[in-house]
């Protein structure tokens, strides 16, 4: 006996063995029950989600002799003539073969005829928008004023094709793609029944790349049993799909965050050799992004990327995002399509937008490893390992009151328009200057800045002298501005700016401010037995770790 297709094979052939389209299923089985049945149908939606076998189970439950709650018992004379093709009542016309004026007269002469042995002669017309206009305009009186016995099912994957006189006439059905779980559900029961051997990932894998087609997926299936040896695994069905496998895709997109453009590219270069097209590589490493985009945004539990779930910040799954699908558009119009695929890849690694996301992510990385560290030294038994003795303050009252004495307001404003420009700085080696002082209040300028922040350690770093060379460069970059800057805490300047304007109110042109401990002052250190925790803190942040008792 010949081999017949998977998913010939399991058609179904009752209501209740439809994979997905519940609410259509539910309104025909209804309209049966209730003998509301309409003289014409359009079933419309995307291939392989089951337009034309309902609409076969409906001409056979139609005419059925012993319908069970609006199914057909596919036991009686009826359902087994028809389903043989022995009983000539239920016609299937396939509209893109014949869709002129001609044959659609030759329908509409032969419909006045009564059923051969049935209640209903039922015509499935199949890819219905095929049909000319001269065809339409013909079918339209059909439909209008139908005989008694005639049922027209007509089926189409481009409904926006159907003239509006024809959508009209006819009870619409809105076929959807069915969802994995559905299709995993119906692929388990050919499964079992075929005695197939194959592996749960391979399943899901086959029902993803359907993309919502459940004959693409029985198809599929039919493909993989032919291709593997044995078991059927989730790379077996990578194979015959010429889908990409998890694997290679967090391979290319762990590469591509660590900056490694060899390893990219091999694995690229590799997929190709074993025959997957360049377009669906990109598609594919789209989707594992939105995978990961979703998990990490929202409540949906997709569990296939978990690894690489804390790699990737959001702000950098977009990116890489707008790079592919900007590739994608590219593509379109090149036959070079490898090397655009390369150079999007280096694009991803090296791009200005890139390196300021992983400068960002940098910063954040090291605000959290201090927060944590603070928080272990706050539980530690003995937290003290270095002694300080406050020697040489970094900036005195006398500092403040001079900048502001002396202050040139136009300078200050100078300086101000060119503020916001300091988060993106252009110049890589100065980006983490641009960025402490991008941090900072600008309250007052005469040939040094004073500079305000909201926190001791960045007042403090804003006098490591390397740091303020950096500053300097920044700020004088196009004309000589300043000699230097202060930097103090906004808890000292909120007192300084409160006693500083109360003494100009009372006509000093030039106030004295009153002593007052801006509590910033060189380090001396004293080393003693480190603990294992600040040795951890020591090793990570080398000589950037002051810990005071």
């Amino acid at each position: 006996m010949a081999y017949v297709a998977l998913y010939r094979a399991y058609r179904p052939k009752t209501f209740e063995e439809v994979a997905g389209q519940k609410v259509i299923v539910k309104t025909l089985q209804n309209a049966m029950m209730h003998q509301k049945i309409q003289h014409a149908y359009l079933f419309s939606g995307p291939r392989g989600t089951g337009k034309t076998s309902i609409a076969k189970i409906f001409a056979k439950a139609v005419n059925c002799l012993n319908p069970q709650n609006g199914s057909p018992c596919n036991a009686c004379e009826m359902c087994l003539g028809i389903e043989d093709n022995s009983i000539p009542d239920v016609i299937e016309i396939d509209a893109a073969s014949n869709n002129g004026v001609d044959e659609i007269r030759e329908l509409r002469d032969k419909v006045k005829y009564m059923p051969a042995k049935g209640k209903y002669k039922v015509y499935i017309v199949d890819e219905v928008h095929m049909l000319t206009p001269g065809a339409f305009n013909a079918l339209l009186k059909t439909l209008e004023e139908p005989p008694k016995h005639i049922i027209f099912i007509l089926a189409t994957t481009e409904v926006h094709k159907i003239p509006p006189t024809i959508l009209s006439r006819c009870q619409r059905f809105d076929f959807k793609n069915i969802e994995t779980k559905d299709m995993v559900e119906k692929l388990n029961i050919i499964i079992e029944k075929e005695g197939i051997s194959i592996d749960k990932d391979a399943v899901i894998a086959i029902a993803e790349n359907a993309e919502g087609g459940l004959r693409d997926a029985i198809s599929l299936l039919d493909q993989a049993i032919s291709y593997a040896d044995h078991t059927i695994t989730e790379d077996d069905v990578h194979q015959v799909s010429g889908t990409v496998s998890k694997t290679a895709l967090s391979e290319i997109l762990l590469a591509i965050n660590n900056k490694e453009v060899t390893k990219a590219i091999v694995t690229l270069r590799d997929l190709i050799a074993e025959g997957k097209e360049i377009s669906r590589i990109v598609t594919d490493l789209i989707l594992a992004l939105r995978d990961i985009l979703l998990e990490k945004t929202t409540q949906v539990e997709i569990q296939k990327y978990q690894e690489l779930l804390s790699i990737f910040p959001i702000e950098k799954i977009y990116f890489y995002l707008d790079v592919l699908n900007e590739l994608q558009q590219d593509m379109k119009w090149t036959h070079q399509k490898k090397a655009y695929v390369e150079l999007a890849f280096i694009k991803m690694m090296e791009h200005q937008t890139a390196k300021q996301l992983d400068f960002e992510a940098t910063i954040m990385d090291l605000k959290n490893s201090i927060h944590e560290i603070r928080q272990e030294l706050k539980q530690a038994p003995a937290p003290v390992v270095v002694e300080t003795k406050q020697e040489k303050p970094l900036v005195t009252i006398k500092d403040v009151e001079q900048i502001l004495n002396q202050g040139d307001k136009e300078k200050k404003e100078t300086l101000l328009q060119g503020w916001p420009y300091l988060a993106n700085y252009p110049k890589e080696h100065l980006k983490l200057a641009a960025y402490l002082l991008s941090q900072a209040s600008l309250e007052a300028v005469s040939d040094k800045m004073l500079l305000v922040y909201d926190q001791l350690d960045l007042c403090k770093q804003m006098y490591d002298p390397e740091i303020q060379q950096q500053v300097l460069e920044i700020i004088n970059a196009k004309q000589p501005f300043i000699t230097g800057y202060h930097a103090i805490r906004k808890d000292e300047w909120d007192v300084i700016l409160s006693t500083y304007q109360k003494l100009w109110n009372k006509n000093k042109t030039k106030p004295k401010l009153p002593p007052l401990d801006l509590k910033l002052y060189e380090d001396k250190e004293i080393e003693r037995p480190i603990s294992e925790t600040v040795s951890l803190a020591q090793e990570y942040f080398q000589d950037k770790v002051r810990i005071k008792e």
